[in-house]
């Protein structure tokens, strides 16, 4: 009898433990989590100067090839990556006042990579302009987004 009755109540909460599952999932796919990225000194290139060429500046750039890499900088040490397994996202952003590049991170789901840099300003240095880069794995069938925040050293102070 006890068997019978384990047998029934493991059939009826079955399908309410699978749905609970289902949900989960189904949220899980909206979270960005943080996802690894590298810089072009993990590619052999420490302590090396690059920059945007002219009319390349302001703006974000996805590298997808070797070629590309050598069309939007100059350098003293061109990385050599594998194409076949990661990408290059590189760009600058010029400023009214003095700045730099505070922090990078990147995260991704199944839809999604999103590379969030953030700047810092300073009224008080002469303006300039920021440059960033990553070298993140093949990121197959998502979008990419670059997020650009701005925060200003004044307000820190006080």
């Amino acid at each position: 009898m006890q068997h019978t009755i384990f047998k029934i109540l493991s059939f009826l909460l079955l399908p309410v433990l699978m749905g609970a599952g289902c949900q989960k999932e189904y949220l899980e796919e909206d979270v960005l989590i943080p996802a690894e990225f590298y810089k072009f000194a993990d590619f052999g290139c420490e302590h090396h100067i690059w920059h945007l060429k002219m009319g390349h500046t302001n703006n974000y750039y996805i590298i997808n090839s070797q070629e590309e890499l050598e069309k939007y900088i100059t350098t003293d040490c061109l990385p050599q990556i594998d194409f076949s397994e990661y990408i290059i996202i590189l760009g600058s952003k010029s400023f009214a006042a003095g700045a730099s590049l505070l922090h990078e991170k990147v995260e991704a789901n199944n839809e999604e990579l999103v590379y969030t840099v953030t700047f810092l300003t300073d009224n008080s240095t002469v303006a300039a302009g920021a440059k960033y880069h990553i070298v993140v794995p093949m990121p197959y069938n998502k979008d990419i987004k670059v997020v650009e925040v701005i925060k200003d050293d004044n307000e820190h102070r006080r």
